[in-house]
């Protein structure tokens, strides 16, 4: 009997509590009907949440009022919203179908804290858990869009999830249950419907027993899934040297593993990178360094030593003018701050080695003092150097990442560079016996 199982898959998978208030989408067609029904039978506390995505005219409308009114009668809490899908899709650059499914969960999970409750209950059956997965084998996927739909994944349940199409409708027959008719689910326009009305029967005809053999081959997949994930984690590990926001895939350990290409295309997914550019990449440490491949969010620049990932940095242009000296520090950008301290010459002066800490003599500086960030061209008098030299080039000496050569600021006295900061002081700016004042910069991250 339904109910039973309906009972069981929930202790079983221990989706919620008998106390719980669980909140269900409900659309008004047969599978929402009944599993609207089981909760109302069950005695399990719940509410009704529809949405009205405005896609069937008047129909649309029709549907909300039904399914209100079914919560009237079981006398729950019902909550409605209306979409105009269309527009909103067109405004995203989407497809009408993602647009749908962006609106109706970032709305169920403003209701679930709104109101406080325990979980989502969704009425997808075992029907769509094998629709999904030949959906996604269709499109390409990997073992996460194989296992289909899970029973509970991020505060949203799945409580039919044991039970078949044919049983739902069977179960809305035998009591009498109203529901509406979504036209759109027989329109075979949509890859989903012709799955479901065209290759689903013949696989159950090939397989009789399909539907007691599919809850224990997703069962396989989710477990392989598992496996997997745990060994990606420990490789990841073995591999990956963070440092700040940069990680560093070192060439030696990135080719000591194996199915190189399908870790990699794991590991720099979460960055925005697809599959193809993980190809890219590993065609990529068999060429010379110097390669950029970039994700909305991060860039991977084939380096010396590995494939270093960072995030993409802003773009905005970092300039502050300093006519006299501060009195408080001063915040460069949105990033950094540099306190400046002009002190006499102690007679035990010992100059610091830190490298955001410069000593410069104070006598030689002249205003505006400048910050920003390096250019092509600029060049500086490294100290113990007769000539000049091009930032570009000490930072290549220094073998920054490219990141850290385009944060890289100076500080200038009028137009002249008198600090790389962080990096490099320039030799007419040094502390020398002549030096009577000290000008102490300290540059810190904000």
């Amino acid at each position: 009997m339904i109910e039973n199982g309906f009972l069981g898959f929930i202790n079983d998978n221990q989706l919620f509590k008998p106390t719980d208030r669980v909140l269900l989408a409900v659309s008004g067609g047969i599978d929402s009907m009944v599993m609207a029904e089981l909760f109302y039978r069950s005695g399990q506390p719940f509410s009704i949440a529809h949405v009205n995505f405005s896609m069937r005219g008047a129909a649309s409308g029709a549907d909300a009022v039904f399914v209100e009114n079914k919560a009237n009668g079981y006398g729950v809490p019902f909550h409605s919203i209306r979409f105009d899908t269309k527009a909103v899709a067109y405004e995203r650059g989407i497809s009408i179908q993602m647009a749908a499914r962006e609106l109706r969960y970032a709305w169920f999970s403003q209701l679930l804290s709104e109101f406080s409750y325990t979980c989502l209950a969704t009425a997808h059956h075992k029907n769509d858990v094998l629709e999904t997965l030949l959906l996604n084998l269709t499109r390409g996927t990997g073992l996460a869009g194989l296992h289909g739909i899970l029973a509970n994944q991020n505060q949203v349940v799945r409580p039919l999830l044991f039970a078949t199409r044919d049983q739902v409708v069977a179960y809305a027959i035998a009591n009498s249950l109203e529901y509406r008719e979504d036209s759109s689910n027989a329109d075979v326009k949509y890859a989903r419907n012709r799955i479901r009305h065209h290759v689903v029967p013949v696989l159950a005809e090939l397989n009789p027993g399909l539907w007691q053999t599919l809850p224990r081959t997703v069962e396989r997949l989710r477990a392989a899934e598992t496996l997997m994930r745990a060994e990606l984690d420990r490789s990841w590990q073995e591999v990956a040297e963070v440092g700040g926001r940069s990680i560093l895939l070192p060439h030696d350990k990135l080719l000591a593993q194996s199915e190189l290409l399908f870790r990699l295309a794991e590991w720099v997914k979460p960055f925005g990178f697809t599959s193809d550019q993980a190809s890219l990449l590993v065609a990529c440490l068999t060429q010379p360094v110097g390669q950029i491949f970039r994700s909305a969010t991060h860039r991977i620049t084939h380096e010396r030593n590995g494939l270093l990932i960072e995030p993409i940095p802003q773009s905005a242009e970092i300039e502050v003018q300093l006519t006299d000296w501060p009195d408080i520090p001063v915040l460069v950008g949105d990033r950094f701050t540099l306190t400046i301290d002009v002190i006499e010459r102690p007679v035990d002066f010992i100059i610091p080695t830190e490298p955001e800490v410069a000593c410069l003599d104070a006598d030689q500086l002249t205003f505006p003092l400048t910050i920003r960030l390096w250019k092509q061209g600029d060049k500086i008098r490294p100290i113990g150097l007769n000539g000049h030299k091009l930032v570009s080039d000490l930072l290549n000496d220094l073998k920054l990442s490219r990141t850290e050569r385009e944060q890289t600021v100076v500080l200038l006295s009028g137009n002249e560079i008198a600090w790389v900061i962080g990096r490099r002081i320039a030799h007419p700016f040094r502390i020398s016996s002549k030096t009577r004042r000290i000008g102490r910069f300290t540059w810190r991250e904000a």
